[in-house]
């Protein structure tokens, strides 16, 4: 009993080992020429898996992102290695939420054996580390090689840790005396048991492979319980269309091919003027709305927003939060609303509360557009908390409604990240919302998330890739995505993410825009914008917007609704990448690309990372070479590249 107790201890600490601070990298990593590993490594863990071993320690996946119900009896966000299984742990502290499973106990329970049934060792031996915890030794096997030196020489990298808690957080303690097993693949082996690990001593190996980690995560995998897809099999290709605008846009919608429409939306106050009252007929238009995208084949993602005089925390803001006494209020009219507009014939599934809700009230007007539950005057969480209060009101309601409806925290501006100074070197308070709302408890309350991604139109230049405050993370939509993810990931979370917001504009709608190529620039940023939503693995990305010519000209459609280069782009883009599964980054210097594996083969679309002309070696077998547009280009050994994306089509051998 006395070891059954100290090995609980050695857990439960063992779960307040802080994980590495690495921000996370906003793509998956993928293995596309490793036969028979088709699951890519979700971002949420991408910088543990290399800080901590990469392949040696853990291996390949072998499954998507699911659920587990772990030792605390609740479902855990993890996904499956070879050799273990990276888990998400919401509950703990924040610096210590990403853990691996106890792979070693489990695996000896599993087989019926109780590792407290062996005798112990007599006591330590000579050149071996001694653990009385568990009463075993590891020795090495040879001189300077062997369990020994493998225990000690690898472990997680966690800042402020012995070199010995690194390893001991990594593997655990020893379970069993070295003995002669036979493992998965029929070898009868030397094999010591951990809590976290089996190693294996194969002598017949080069001396830096004699000691392996036995594949733990493919002896344990069981029936997956992956995390639903809420896309349905559809693509990632989206647009906003503002309100009042979709009758006049349904016939080019429906041509378009796109898959969501961001509806913006329905207001709280026009419903609910009065408290308790329910005024249905201020929708009528809205009703109209939403069955013209479901009839042009899209899906309608609504945004609600607006809070009624009654219900404003801060007095004349109908876009700010929502006093505490009033979140009863709300929850019953997001009840009411769902149960209404989740039915025939409007279905609507996805609900998205607030837009920009961390812009903050004190800069903007009432009746803004968008969501300001920002806070000025909040140096710690820049109002975020009180946007958790609400979500924990409204997603149980929503919920109740209908248990399939999906909530999505309202699209974040995220003008820039907490963790890095302004250029003036005054601290980016903006950027704590996010965070505040998780740190006040909001994130078991949403189901994914959407942020924006915009840029002003320059000559020969990518502006979301240069977007201020996000340049050093690669930009605003890849940026902002690693932040989020990386925030996420330290609150013990992996929830989808989108951009829902995101085109490139004219500044201030100046005439100086078109004569110099602003119209062919923007269909190259359609394309650039969905070869980067796909390589990151967001759960899709919206234009804004599809009606013209849209907010600072960025519509894909012009001011008489008719097609632009942009909606000939987004066409093509969506017919070549529709189905693509993203496999790799083209991987060299100066440039930006990504491979995609499609059905009748290989999509490449590459193009100059900062404008500077630069040649790209074609594959031999292409077939074709097309601009943003879908035009084709001479087919060729060699292809001068720009900031213009070229996408070029090679077939299956």
């Amino acid at each position: 009993m006395m070891k059954r107790a100290i090995l609980l201890v050695i857990a439960l600490a063992l779960l307040v080992a802080p994980a590495p601070s690495t921000a996370q990298p906003a793509e998956p990593l993928c293995f596309p020429d490793v036969p028979l590993i088709d699951d890519c490594l979700h971002p949420s863990f991408v910088a543990y898996w290399r800080d901590n071993g990469g392949l040696p320690v853990f291996g390949y996946p072998i499954g998507p992102l699911e659920q587990f119900v772990g030792d605390e009896g609740r479902a855990l966000t993890v996904q499956w290695t070879e050799r273990n299984r990276l888990e998400l742990h919401p509950n703990n502290p924040p610096a210590y939420r990403i853990q691996i499973g106890r792979m070693g106990a489990e695996a000896l329970a599993r087989a019926g054996r109780d590792p407290f049934a062996d005798p112990s060792d007599a006591g330590p031996q000579p050149g071996c580390l001694w653990f009385p915890e568990t009463g075993h030794n590891v020795c090495d096997q040879e001189a300077g090689n062997g369990f020994r030196t493998y225990w000690q020489t690898n472990g997680l990298r966690i800042p402020g840790l012995s070199r010995y808690a690194q390893s001991l957080a990594l593997f655990g303690y020893p379970l069993t005396a070295p003995q002669m097993e036979q493992n998965a693949n029929g070898d009868l082996v030397l094999t010591q048991w951990f809590e976290r690990a089996r190693f294996e001593w194969h002598p017949q190996n080069p001396a830096r492979s004699r000691v392996l980690l036995g594949l733990l995560g493919r002896e344990l995998y069981t029936t997956p319980q992956p995390v639903v897809d809420p896309r349905g099999g559809r693509s990632v290709f989206g647009v906003e269309i503002n309100r009042s605008f979709v009758s006049a846009t349904a016939t080019q919608l429906a041509e378009l091919g796109a898959d969501w429409v961001r509806y913006n939306g329905i207001r709280w106050d026009e419903v609910e003027p009065t408290p308790g009252a329910r005024n249905w007929a201020a929708l009528r238009q809205v009703e109209a709305e939403i069955l013209a995208i479901n009839n042009a084949g899209a899906v309608p993602m609504v945004v609600v927003r607006g809070a009624p005089a009654w219900a404003q925390a801060q007095p004349d803001k109908i876009c700010g939060p929502i006093r505490p006494e009033a979140l009863p209020a709300f929850a019953a009219f997001l009840t009411d609303l769902v149960a209404r507009y989740s039915q025939p014939p409007y279905n609507v599934t996805f609900w998205e509360l607030g837009n920009e809700p961390d812009a903050p009230f004190q800069l903007v007007s009432s009746d803004a557009p968008f969501g300001c539950w920002g806070d000025e005057s909040d140096n710690d969480g820049y109002g975020g908390a009180a946007y958790a209060a609400m979500l924990k009101a409204a997603y149980p309601a929503i919920k109740a409604a209908n248990s399939q409806a999906q909530v999505i925290l309202g699209g974040l501006l995220l003008d820039c990240p907490p963790d890095r100074p302004l250029a003036n070197g005054q601290p980016c308070r903006a950027g704590r919302f996010f965070e505040a709302v998780l740190r006040a408890g909001g994130g078991e309350y949403f189901d994914m998330v959407a942020y924006h991604a915009y840029g002003y139109f320059s000559r020969n230049r990518d502006p979301d890739r240069e977007r201020p405050n996000w340049v050093d993370r690669g930009g605003a939509t890849l940026g902002k995505a690693e932040y989020l993810r990386a925030t996420l990931a330290r609150y013990g979370y992996a929830k989808p993410l989108m951009m829902n917001e995101g085109s490139l504009l004219c500044y201030r709608s100046s005439p100086n825009c078109r004569p110099n190529g602003f119209e062919e620039a923007k269909a190259d940023a359609v394309v650039r914008l969905y070869a980067r939503t796909l390589a990151a693995d967001l759960l899709m990305a919206h234009w804004y917007t599809l009606n013209g010519p849209g907010w600072q000209e960025g519509g894909l459609l012009d001011d008489r609704q008719q097609p632009l280069p942009a909606f000939r782009a987004f066409q093509f883009a969506r017919q070549q990448l529709g189905a693509a599964r993203y496999l790799r980054p083209v991987g060299i210097d100066g440039l930006e690309g990504y491979h995609f594996r499609v059905a009748e083969g290989e999509v490449i679309v590459v193009w100059s990372a900062d404008g500077v002309e630069r040649t790209f070696s074609v594959p031999a077998n292409a077939r074709a070479i097309y601009d943003a547009t879908g035009v084709a280009l001479p087919l060729s050994a060699t292809v001068t590249l720009t900031i213009a994306p070229r996408i070029i089509v090679i077939p299956a051998s």
